[in-house]
C-alpha cells in the first residue's frame, strides 16, 4: 500500500470516526492509527483537506438529517432515504455488505450500496416498527 493510499484510508477513517465524536482531534487519532503527523498534513494541504472544514461539513449534515426526522406529511410517496448510523466503534470495510436490495412486505423495494450488518438489521427493524401508511419526509 502506497503512502497516498495509506492516508486516504486514514483520512476516510477520520471522517467517520468523526461523525461519533465530532470534538475529536487529529493529531491523537494519527497516533492510534501509527500515522506520522507531519508527513500526513503535507498530504492533506496537498490534496486541500481540512480538518476544521471536515468538522463543519459534518456538523451540517447532522443538523439537515435532524431536520429531516421532523414528520411531515407529503402527497408524492417517491424515494425515501434515511440516514441510519450504527453507535460504537467504527467497523473495518472487510465487515461490510454492498448491493443488497429488499422488498419489504409492502412492495417497497430497497436497494443499499454499502452498509454493516447491523445498520441493515437496525433499517428493517426501524421499517417494519413503523408500519405501512406513515407520513414521509422531504
Amino acid at each position: 500500500m502506497t503512502a497516498n493510499e495509506r492516508y486516504e484510508k486514514v483520512w476516510n477513517g477520520f471522517l467517520t470516526y468523526l461523525q461519533h465524536a465530532p470534538h475529536a482531534r487529529l493529531v491523537p487519532y494519527l497516533a492510534s492509527q501509527h500515522v506520522y503527523h507531519r508527513g500526513f498534513q503535507k498530504w492533506m494541504y496537498s490534496h486541500g483537506y481540512s480538518v476544521s472544514a471536515a468538522k463543519n461539513r459534518i456538523r451540517l449534515f447532522q443538523e439537515e438529517a435532524l431536520a429531516q426526522q421532523q414528520p411531515t406529511s407529503c402527497e408524492n410517496t417517491g424515494a425515501m432515504f434515511l440516514p441510519v448510523e450504527i453507535c460504537g466503534n467504527a467497523r473495518s470495510q472487510a465487515d461490510g455488505l454492498t448491493g443488497i436490495s429488499l422488498t419489504m412486505p409492502d412492495g417497497t423495494v430497497v436497494s443499499i450500496r454499502k452498509g454493516s450488518p447491523e445498520a441493515v438489521v437496525s433499517f428493517i427493524r426501524l421499517y417494519s416498527s413503523t408500519g405501512e401508511g406513515v407520513v414521509c419526509s422531504d
